[in-house]
């Protein structure tokens, strides 16, 4: 993968984990369709299958075994890094002057 786009690890990560497009796709809030779509995108970034059908299961290809080990990690620092901390504005914390004018009438 050259160029990294984090949506893409997050649905590797939900693909690794639930081994099903219907379970990623639903642990991602998406439709079934979409992941199909995105494991296009992951295969074609990876050059490597991922996932293969085995009967009524899917079964992590040698390579995708090797990345399941690792993305979860990677997934979780990245949606940390990310994501805003909890901040809530308090003005008796302010430390600025204001000046308010006024004309008259």
């Amino acid at each position: 993968m050259s160029r990294i786009d984090l949506n893409l690890l997050t649905a590797l990560d939900a693909l690794l984990s639930e081994r099903s497009v219907t379970k990623a796709a639903e642990r991602m809030k998406i439709s079934v369709s979409a992941m199909s779509r995105t494991l296009t995108r992951l295969r074609a970034s990876t050059g490597d299958r991922l996932l293969l059908q085995a009967g009524r299961t899917l079964v992590l290809t040698p390579y995708a075994e090797r990345l399941s080990q690792r993305i979860p990690a990677l997934a979780r620092e990245a949606k940390a890094a990310l994501s805003r901390a909890e901040y809530r504005f308090d003005p008796a914390t302010l430390e600025q002057r204001f000046t308010l004018r006024a004309g008259e009438g």
